[in-house]
């Protein structure tokens, strides 16, 4: 059932906007005719356009130091389209943007001023609250995607959103997979020359329907490429990097092959010879985790410095656990280096547990395991973590340190 609350809107008296009618609980907003525009006639031979200047001061930027915005905008001279600004405002603020949102939106494409609010805009809302995308979800959509209103028809939109239904099961799971909340390659992907291709042929693949679908959730971007380049992709992820289409990092070696043309991944696998890797620990290591080639070389020497020669671990230690490369080094390894150090020195620890499963821990079970703990015996060492002052946790390791010597 489509919403019924969109209806021509009186000049005079005020319009009341209710919106989602499908189920989903909405909200009802009181829209009130207000003078916002003034128009400044000018025209040419053959270009006629409008200045609007938006009195309103919530919708100027800076409305501390200038009460308007000017806009050119073209617009249809009839009159049955002067009044369509004050009409576009209306509506988007009756959707339930806040003055910030409109004022964003209007700059960023001031086209929406001289839109037929009922052929237009309304339609595609509709759409929307027909998958029950409404409430904060519609506000969220349309200040995220504005382009949304222009670009794509209500026809093609609901097209998409149909084949989204079609592969996720129901609107429910499409709403709940937030793919609609990264709308803007909605606009740009064909439906029919694009994400459909795109999609039979991840399946032809073999790719299980759970791992399209989380792959669509997560990265739906890449379905809407050129689907000889998603072909070109899939076939290199097991030429050049030797993943096979069964492994459950396939999917992320095609993301990778698509960001590295075949010289660009030649050069990455010399940046890392550079530093003493061998070919075979390369591919070891872009088998277990295919993201680490795009480790720039700044991360890989900070790595490999601190890794191999200061702490004495072997490349094929990092080809292992590819994982270490990706990891910041003030974010994370140095402060939970510093804290087992300062453990270590203090016989605070019952086993002493490798550096790959210190720094694998997610941040909740490392607190829980090595900081909480020791809260009360080591304030400034848990402040100094809590923090990430690195020149504090060195500091403790040091008076810890030469305090055993004294």
């Amino acid at each position: 059932m489509r919403s019924q609350g969109f209806g021509p809107r009186p000049s005079t008296t005020p319009k009341m906007l209710n919106l989602c009618s499908n189920g989903v609980r909405g909200s009802t907003l009181m829209v009130r005719p207000r003078t916002l525009v003034r128009t400044h006639s000018a025209s040419t031979a053959s270009v006629a356009s409008d200045l609007y200047l938006v009195n309103n001061p919530a919708l100027s930027r800076g409305a501390a130091s200038t009460p308007t915005t000017l806009t050119k905008v073209p617009v249809c001279r009839s009159s049955k389209n002067k009044n369509n600004p004050n009409s576009t405002i209306d509506f988007l603020k009756g959707i339930g943007l806040d003055d910030s949102q409109v004022e964003k939106i209007v700059d960023s494409y001031p086209r929406l001023l001289r839109c037929n609010v009922e052929k237009t805009l309304i339609p595609k809302i509709r759409v929307l609250e027909d998958f029950g995308i409404c409430g904060s979800e519609l506000i969220f959509v349309i200040a995220s995607n504005p382009s949304l209103l222009l670009k794509v028809s209500s026809k093609k939109l609901l097209a998409k959103l149909d084949f989204l239904k079609s592969i996720l099961g129901s609107f429910e799971n499409v709403r709940n997979a937030k793919i609609i909340k990264k709308s803007d390659w909605l606009l740009s992907a064909n439906l029919t020359k694009a994400l459909q291709p795109n999609f039979e042929l991840l399946k032809s693949y073999g790719i299980s329907d759970e791992r399209l679908l989380k792959f669509l959730a997560n990265s739906p971007r890449y379905l809407s490429l050129n689907p000889k380049r998603v072909q070109e992709g899939l076939v290199r992820v097991e030429q050049e990097l030797g993943i096979p289409r069964e492994s459950g990092m396939f999917l992320y070696g095609f993301k990778v092959m698509i960001a590295l043309s075949k010289r660009d991944l030649e050069l990455r696998f010399e940046m890392f010879k550079r530093y003493g890797w061998s070919e075979s620990d390369v591919r070891a290591m872009s088998k277990r985790m295919p993201e680490s080639l795009l480790t720039s070389e700044a991360k890989l020497k900070t790595r490999v410095d601190f890794f191999i020669n200061k702490r004495g671990y072997e490349i094929g230690f990092l080809a292992a656990r590819p994982c270490l490369l990706m990891y910041s080094m003030e974010g994370r390894i140095l402060p939970r280096y510093v804290v087992m150090q300062v453990l270590q020195e203090r016989n605070l620890l019952r086993r002493n547990p490798s550096i790959y499963t210190v720094m694998y821990l997610s941040e909740s079970r490392f607190l829980d395991a090595y900081v909480l703990p020791f809260k009360d015996e080591l304030p400034e060492l848990y402040e100094a973590y809590m923090g990430k002052k690195l020149p504090e946790l060195t500091r403790q390791l040091h008076i810890i340190k030469e305090s055993k010597l004294s």
